[in-house]
């Protein structure tokens, strides 16, 4: 069950714009489906991070009610949008290294600019941008 809920968080938390994904039977499928990162369904921008988690929210109950999904996936897959980027196109998930020997960064959200200077101002480790998604699980491990 543990590898369930990681793969529907993400699932939910980093499919892109415009992949066609079947959902038929398939939980976290239909969930990326309906709740893409970096659009709508429909293909128009989130209006905001709000909108995006509202509807992670959505589907997860809708799954639940249906018995499709366990209690326990489903607040992880909502925990992943809360700590996303989605719905909010200025951030980027940014992985931040102390020292070059870390295998394990930490994930903030931040702007690329800002990302992009704080990897410039390390004299040991660095930044890296990922681009948009969730820092749920933790992306930046090697």
């Amino acid at each position: 069950m543990k590898m369930q809920w990681a793969a529907l968080v993400l699932v939910v938390a980093v499919v892109g714009v415009g992949r066609d994904v079947s959902a038929a039977d398939d939980p976290m499928a239909e969930m990326a489906a309906a709740c893409p990162c970096d659009a709508t369904a429909a293909g128009t921008a989130w209006t905001s991070h709000g909108q995006y988690v509202a509807c992670v929210v959505q589907v997860a109950r809708q799954l639940r009610r249906a018995g499709r999904l366990a209690a326990k996936p489903a607040r992880a897959a909502m925990k992943a949008a809360r700590q996303s980027t989605c719905g909010t196109p200025s951030l980027t998930r940014c992985c931040v290294y102390k020292n070059d020997d870390d295998d394990v960064g930490q994930c903030r959200m931040l702007t690329a600019a800002t990302c992009d200077a704080l990897d410039s101002q390390m004299d040991t480790g660095g930044a890296d941008d990922l681009g948009s998604g969730s820092c749920v699980p933790n992306p930046c491990a090697f």
